[in-house]
């Protein structure tokens, strides 16, 4: 049963820096996907700077690929976060799902959840997927010129649809109920601070913490990669953010077109 009363939140940072940006702020009622908007946003206005758009509802929310994103009006954090990474090439742009990745870790963390990242784009808690991550960038030349950071955060929601992976919140896990605007200022803080790190070249430091997060690594699997199943080890990821997996004593990288696999542990 759920308790009518919000998660306490620590108040404190878990960094060492402060890193402040003049964010604009947006909030919708409803909208159809606050990457599209905020896409669409930028195409009118290509110099607005950085911009956080929080909606209550959106009907056309999307995951990687073709994949839908499933909220419930009011209940959750949907949020795009608009960047201007210039001084990130376009190769190396899996970077920006590391450090989104880890913000929320750090989120959960303040929630007192520990949590898992499945690769590319999943957040995990006891196994069950909590959080989702949505990149789309703009590039010019070799680098990027901007990046479109939208996120889909469980809060509050206690009754999913039947998905391929089960689903679950901060409200099923904790059995507590979280006040949005207080997790959506955690969340902020902590991609603003991610940010910090990636801008300031402490690139091996985030890569160290997402492994150290990182969902079934060493641990064997079965994956699913151009219709044939099979077991396999993931022993990390390559320069281009690939899925590195051993298999029969060869390890090869897979991006995310490659290769699935449901998270079943071989015993």
């Amino acid at each position: 049963m759920l308790h009518l009363c919000t998660i306490p939140l620590t108040g404190k940072s878990v960094y060492d820096k402060n890193y402040t940006m003049a964010v604009k702020r947006i909030h919708l009622e409803a909208v159809k996907s606050t990457n599209h908007y905020l896409s669409e946003l930028l195409k009118k206005n290509p110099d607005m700077g950085e911009v956080l758009l929080t909606s209550d509802y959106q009907d056309s929310g999307r995951g990687q690929g073709a994949h839908v994103w499933h909220s419930m009006p009011g209940e959750n954090l949907l949020m795009s976060f608009l960047l201007y990474p210039a001084f990130l090439s376009a190769s190396r742009q899996f970077q920006l799902s590391r450090l989104a990745s880890l913000a929320l870790i750090d989120t959960l963390k303040e929630l007192k959840l520990p949590a898992q990242i499945k690769w590319p784009n999943d957040i995990l808690v006891q196994g069950r997927k909590v959080a989702g991550i949505l990149i789309e960038n703009g590039v010019s030349g070799k680098n990027l010129s901007h990046t479109i950071i939208g996120i889909g955060l469980n809060l509050n929601q206690t009754e999913f649809p039947e998905f391929r992976h089960e689903a679950s919140s901060v409200a099923l896990e904790k059995g507590l109920c979280c006040n949005r605007k207080e997790v959506t200022e955690v969340l902020l803080e902590a991609l603003m601070q991610r940010y910090r790190q990636l801008k300031e070249g402490e690139t091996s430091e985030l890569e160290s913490e997402y492994l150290d997060h990182l969902f079934m690594l060493n641990l064997p699997a079965v994956f699913s990669s151009r219709g044939e199943s099979f077991t396999g080890t993931i022993r990390g990821l390559s320069e281009l953010g690939e899925l590195l997996v051993e298999r029969a004593g060869l390890t090869r990288a897979y991006d995310f077109q490659e290769i699935s696999f449901p998270g079943g542990r071989v015993n």
